[in-house]
């Protein structure tokens, strides 16, 4: 008897490996001395990523075209980062480690996603990781949120 195989969405999975996906970007990050010097707790490091991947996952399973609202988690991961000391080129790399590590875990679970959904859903989360980005970048600049300049 052939067994049927599930599919999951790529929303799905993130949910689901929500918390070894963030121990896999503390584990990167640490890796990294241009942020790894600022001593920060692990909680005070990881502290916006559960709400920046509830975004994403949201953002996710927007129907296509959707118009996602702008991060208010990533505008105040700016705010807390400027704080802390960060500059924008160590948020950059954040965001670059947090790609790296979400793309990680969806390769890790390749076997359960529809492989015609995938480049579609990685161009969604690209879009989404940079608009995030934008966002936080701004805010530990000091301007406004997005919304609030229109």
């Amino acid at each position: 008897m052939m067994e049927l195989k599930t599919v999951s969405t790529v929303a799905d999975i993130l949910e689901r490996e929500i918390e070894p996906t963030i121990k896999e970007w503390l584990r990167r990050v640490n890796l990294v001395p241009e942020l790894s010097r600022i001593s920060l707790s692990d909680t005070e490091r990881t502290g916006h990523l559960p709400k920046l991947y509830n975004d994403l996952i949201s953002r996710l399973r927007l129907a296509k075209d959707a118009h996602s609202p702008i991060s208010v988690a990533a505008a105040a991961h700016g705010q807390v980062r400027r704080a802390q000391g960060y500059s924008a080129a160590m948020l950059i790399e954040e965001s670059r480690v947090f790609q790296v590590a979400t793309f990680g875990t969806l390769h890790l679970h390749k076997s359960e996603l529809d492989p015609n959904q995938v480049l579609l859903a990685a161009m969604v989360i690209a879009d989404e990781v940079d608009a995030q980005l934008m966002e936080t970048v701004r805010s530990l600049m000091g301007a406004k949120p997005a919304d609030a300049a229109a």
